[in-house]
């Protein structure tokens, strides 16, 4: 046998002790009047209590725990009893704070509120019915059109202006003539030139095909001398022109030589003819021969 401790007593007793609170609920909850549990308890605490008080010192303050203990059920049991005496004699909340109690509805409305639920409530109807919605599709389409005509403005605008700047680049030449000449007339004609040949006009206004033969020869070497002088001032200034277009040729008829044969070519001793030559030397191929003959 080993000795305990008071620690280990007073757990053994608390124990003890909810075992016997639960057998006095059971007392309560049944009708059962069987005392046999609590008593089989008590005797136990009772014989470990002498055996310890044989082998060691006796506990005077074991009496007084227990009490305290019991006291402290004994309360708690008295609680729990008017508690749940309160709960049956509470009836719920009285009848005549409701009557006077009355609960306010506050509603925010707008105007914007009730715009809104107008256009919905005629969007249903709309949609709800079976014809074509005739005024919604015209109060749609009036804000697209005016969008439409104002970009169709807008690119108008943007394309003259683009017109009116490449005419200025075209003629800015024609504006630096126009203040060294004093007739602003022929700066006028020209640049109505250069405008029509930009829409497809295949001859210049100033070309005329009937003339003296003089004056065109006059007409050709001021725009040759011009031209050079263009040219050479560039050349001195350093500034690189465009090169100047190919002049066609003349077509002249080639000198030959008196013992040169008027046909093919004559090369290493050899005369050359080509299939050419030879068709032009047997012309072209006679038919109807054969009708004079029987």
């Amino acid at each position: 046998m080993y000795a305990r401790s008071p620690t280990q007593m007073n757990v053994l007793g608390k124990r003890k002790r909810e075992v016997a609170v639960v057998t006095r609920q059971r007392e309560r909850t049944s009708d059962d009047s069987e005392p046999a549990p609590a008593a089989a308890s008590d005797v136990d605490q009772d014989i470990f209590r002498k055996y310890f008080e044989s082998t060691f010192e006796p506990l005077p303050e074991s009496h007084i725990a227990t009490s305290s203990l019991s006291a402290e059920e004994e309360e708690e049991d008295d609680d729990e009893i008017e508690s749940a005496q309160e709960e049956s004699s509470w009836e719920g909340l009285s009848d005549v704070e409701n009557t006077h109690a009355s609960v306010e509805i506050v509603e925010h409305r707008t105007l914007e509120g009730r715009e809104d639920a107008e256009s919905r409530r005629q969007q249903y109807k709309t949609f709800m019915s079976t014809k074509p919605p005739k005024e919604v599709e015209q109060a749609a389409s009036r804000p697209s059109d005016k969008e439409a005509d104002d970009e169709d403005a807008f690119e108008a605008q943007n394309l003259k202006h683009d017109l009116d700047l490449q005419r200025l680049l075209k003629e800015s030449h024609l504006l630096e003539q126009a203040k060294s000449s004093p007739a602003p007339g022929t700066q006028r004609h020209k640049a109505v030139d250069m405008r029509m040949q930009s829409l497809g006009s295949k001859d210049s206004l100033f070309h005329q095909e009937k003339m003296p033969l003089s004056h065109r020869k006059g007409i050709l070497a001021k725009a040759t001398s011009r031209e050079a002088v263009r040219r050479k001032e560039a050349k001195e200034n350093g500034i690189i022109l465009e090169k100047p277009s190919g002049q066609a040729r003349s077509i002249a008829r080639r000198e030959r030589g008196v013992d040169v044969p008027a046909v093919g070519r004559f090369r290493g001793g050899t005369l050359k003819l080509s299939r050419t030559d030879i068709l032009d030397i047997q012309g072209p191929a006679r038919r109807g021969g054969k009708k004079g003959r029987r």
